[in-house]
């Protein structure tokens, strides 16, 4: 393509100023010109400021200490929020591995408790095909459709080993024994740093939402290693398992983003111990009931009101979640 002038055409020939005569017959050729509108936003405020500060200095204030117009101030807080949210939004989108935070009830009341020796209240635990049916359920009420099974890997996994160590005394003494933990400081004892990897429960279809449920057997994988004793007491604790699974999870810094959503055996029990003394459970079926009908109960009776207690409890953790992750865009309000 070769670059040509542009021809100017006859009708659009620039003409000359008027003589004195035609001025003075005509007046409107020299008017001042109408003032032209402001255009944008940033002329407008521009306009508006020029003027307050001619105001004030008609006025004969100081303009150094004269607050901002209102527009102005608007205009730079509506800028820098949404300066705000776009750093967040990018910071978000940033992280591989983004675990959903959980609920502080159900992390302050529930989800512990022991089996055996002198456990004179053991909790109930759900099966794993009630807890997994009732979370299906929610979120598909929410409109979410999940998949089965989806393992994720490329975090770092904590390894801590309790060991019983025997350490010989003088002779007519008995022998020293001493719980070693790795990770307790001893250079000798590190604490273990393996390749994590975890099937998690369901999946969203794209894959983005991955979702567990931390049972019995989730919480045997995430405990301390136990090497060289024995106990007569089996413990549970899973808000401090789930904690330790959230750590990990969180060092997956490459590969596709992933919301993930946490939830545990809330260790439903009849009883609640108040100053040494057991009452029954505050909010349970058992709640308004006397020690002697609930301890005259059917157990089958009994274990059915305490299934009833636990999905109650875990409808309320994963309705949590889906309200948070409607609220942070994660789902589809």
């Amino acid at each position: 393509m070769q670059v040509k002038p542009v021809k100017t055409s006859k009708a659009h020939t620039r003409r000359p100023l008027p003589t004195a005569a035609e001025v003075a017959a005509n007046p409107e050729l020299v008017a001042p010109a109408p003032p032209r509108a402001p255009r944008g936003i940033s002329s407008a405020l521009g306009v508006g400021f020029l003027g307050a500060l001619l105001a004030q200095l008609a006025e004969g204030a100081d303009p150094a200490i004269q607050p901002l117009p209102a527009a102005v101030l608007d205009a730079e807080r509506a800028a820098s929020d949404a300066d705000a949210a776009a750093k967040a939004e990018a910071t978000r989108r940033s992280v591989a591995t983004l675990v959903a935070p959980m609920l502080q009830k159900a992390l302050d009341e529930d989800g512990r408790g022991a089996f055996g020796c002198v456990a004179v209240d053991p909790p109930t635990m759900l099966s794993e095909n009630e807890a997994l049916n009732l979370i299906e359920q929610e979120f598909a009420k929410a409109g979410v459709k999940l998949r089965d099974c989806y393992e994720l890997t490329g975090f770092s996994q904590t390894r801590t080993d309790w060991k019983a160590e025997r350490k010989p005394r003088g002779k007519g003494e008995e022998d020293e024994w001493r719980f070693a933990i790795s990770g307790d400081g001893d250079p000798a004892r590190p604490t273990r740093i393996e390749p994590g990897s975890w099937v998690f429960d369901f999946a969203s279809e794209d894959g983005t939402l991955l979702v567990e449920f931390l049972s019995e057997d989730d919480h045997s994988k995430l405990e301390d290693k136990n090497r060289g004793f024995m106990s007569t007491v089996r413990s549970y604790d899973f808000p401090r398992r789930a904690a330790r699974l959230r750590e990990d999870l969180a060092t997956r810094t490459n590969g596709a983003p992933v919301t993930v959503a946490l939830f545990f055996d809330p260790l439903t029990s009849v009883y609640k111990w108040t100053d040494h003394k057991k009452v029954p459970r505050p909010g349970s079926r058992f709640e308004k009931m006397s020690e002697k009908e609930i301890d005259g109960m059917d157990w089958r009776k009994r274990r059915e009101l305490l299934t009833l207690d636990a999905l109650d409890k875990l409808r309320e953790q994963v309705r949590f979640f889906l309200e948070w992750a409607k609220k942070e865009g994660v789902l589809a309000p």
